[in-house]
């Protein structure tokens, strides 16, 4: 809480602010502040003080554009004499009486609150003794917290001795010190004063302490408002710089997607186109037209080349990239995977049959579903399988399985020798058929890792090798794009 005379913050209900000054005019302008700031809240002020003071005060009230006259006449602004105050004897219980009458006065006449502002002469002051005045602030304190009143008391720095302004400065929870309003660490808890300061060097250091509290204070709200700001800067450039990578994501994703597809239309016809060629250049009938056909297929020899390096970019890439998933039906991917599949004239004539579900809905992304289906088909044909190929998909609640089954082609039967069978089982090298296809499907199964899904290969005595893939009906979403740069 900090403040000056001309910028008079607001005070709570039930504050109690001690006014430490050394000249009049330091203590006209804050009490006139401590006024003004009642009558904005709606409450009663009452100035409690000698009639000089009062009248003193008036001009610093006016200069806030308070309408003195007119406050005193409908009784918004009250002055109480407290000349001869105390003279009879100091009596707590009159004195608390008074203000709480004094308080449930204003409230029934339609005041918000009462707020008092305590200046009495030194003659008034000084009827009072150490421990009277401490018992008499102290009970001050507690009843303003507790009927929600708002009290001031000024005390003359160059006439009141120091013990008692020690006293008023440990009893007042709040402190206007230099113009400064401040919370005060010394009210309820003092903390620790130095033994070696006494008497007024002790009340200096009191209120040196509670004015560098405050500054101090208002440094770090200060610190962190900058930071706040600072941080909400930082977090607009953060998000233009996402949303500018976002961009840069999309840009690259369809530059690879486009990769992908060229890589796939590549591949279809060259194989045909090749084969083609070669029977044309075996033809006598076209012998004058050989150099030509030799030209033809030495260009389509390097169309090929470039085709199989685009494929190999498209297999890389089709790991790398982020892709987008959306809501379909694996079936309907399968079915066009087979379709592709059978155009294929690389991998001969397939027999593919689909068993299990009709509709398995999920979110996956249909490129990387695709190159699945046609990496572990392709594996397993190019590893000698045959080109029957049982695909079974089944809808697993949380999850999709997918089961690829192949055979070698003449498979001998279980009561062949062991050699047969060892046969089938290991190849001339003496690895397995298991670890043959584990190195092979090693694209397939980081496809699958990406997708969030699991891929198992068993291998049979009887010649069979059987691809299990489960697959998450939803595949992990991208993180959102922020946006909150543009607001």
């Amino acid at each position: 809480m900090s403040g000056s005379p001309d910028d008079f913050p607001s005070l709570k209900p039930g504050g109690h602010v001690c006014l430490p000054y050394a000249k009049e005019e330091e203590k006209h302008s804050a009490i006139a502040g401590f006024i003004h700031d009642g009558l904005l809240r709606g409450e009663r002020c009452v100035y409690w003080g000698p009639p000089a003071g009062f009248a003193a005060m008036l001009p610093y009230l006016e200069a806030r554009n308070e309408p003195v006259l007119e406050l005193c006449e409908r009784s918004a602004l009250v002055f109480s004499n407290a000349t001869g105050a105390g003279l009879d004897g100091f009596d707590p219980v009159r004195q608390t009486d008074s203000l709480r009458n004094a308080v449930a006065a204003a409230r029934s006449e339609g005041y918000a609150g009462l707020r008092v502002a305590g200046d009495p002469d030194q003659r008034t002051r000084s009827a009072l003794n150490h421990e009277q005045l401490a018992a008499f602030e102290s009970s001050l304190s507690q009843l303003f917290g507790e009927v929600r009143a708002t009290g001031l008391c000024a005390f003359d720095q160059r006439s009141t001795d120091a013990s008692s302004l020690e006293i008023a400065l440990a009893t007042h929870e709040v402190a206007i010190v230099a113009g400064r309003i401040c919370d005060n660490p010394f009210f309820k808890a003092p903390g620790h004063i130095p033994s070696s300061l006494i008497g007024s060097e002790r009340v200096a250091w009191m209120a040196t302490n509670i004015l560098e509290t405050a500054k101090a204070r208002d440094l770090l709200e200060a610190e962190n408002a900058t930071l706040i700001v600072e941080s909400s800067r930082a977090a607009r450039r953060d998000a233009a710089y996402r949303k500018h990578i976002a961009t840069l994501t999309r840009s690259l994703e369809a530059r690879d997607r486009l990769l992908i597809t060229a890589a796939r239309w590549l591949s279809r016809p060259l194989p045909a186109m090749c084969g083609q060629l070669d029977d044309l250049a075996k033809d006598g009938q076209l012998s004058r037209l050989h150099p030509s056909l030799e030209t033809c297929g030495e260009h389509l020899a390097a169309v090929t080349r470039l085709s199989r390096g685009l494929d190999e970019i498209a297999s890389f890439l089709q790991l790398q990239v982020v892709l987008r998933p959306e809501r379909m039906n694996l079936i309907e991917v399968a079915r066009a995977a087979i379709a592709e599949l059978k155009e294929n004239a690389g991998l001969g004539d397939l027999e593919i049959t689909l068993e299990g579900a009709e509709h398995v809905a999920g979110a996956w992304d249909r490129l990387r579903l695709l190159r699945l289906f046609l990496s572990l088909i392709r594996t397993a044909r190019e590893q000698g399988y045959d080109a029957r190929v049982s695909l079974r998909i089944d809808d697993l609640a949380q999850f999709a399985r997918i089961r690829l089954e192949f055979m070698l082609p003449h498979a001998p039967a279980l009561s062949d020798s062991g050699e047969s069978a060892r046969a089938l089982a290991y190849g001339p090298s003496g690895e397995s058929d298991y670890e043959r296809l584990a190195v092979h499907t090693w694209s397939a199964r980081e496809i699958v890792r990406l997708m969030g899904g699991t891929l198992g290969i068993s291998t049979w005595a009887d010649a069979r090798v059987v691809f299990t893939l489960d697959l998450p009906k939803t595949a992990p979403e991208p993180p959102p794009e922020d946006d909150s740069g543009n607001r």
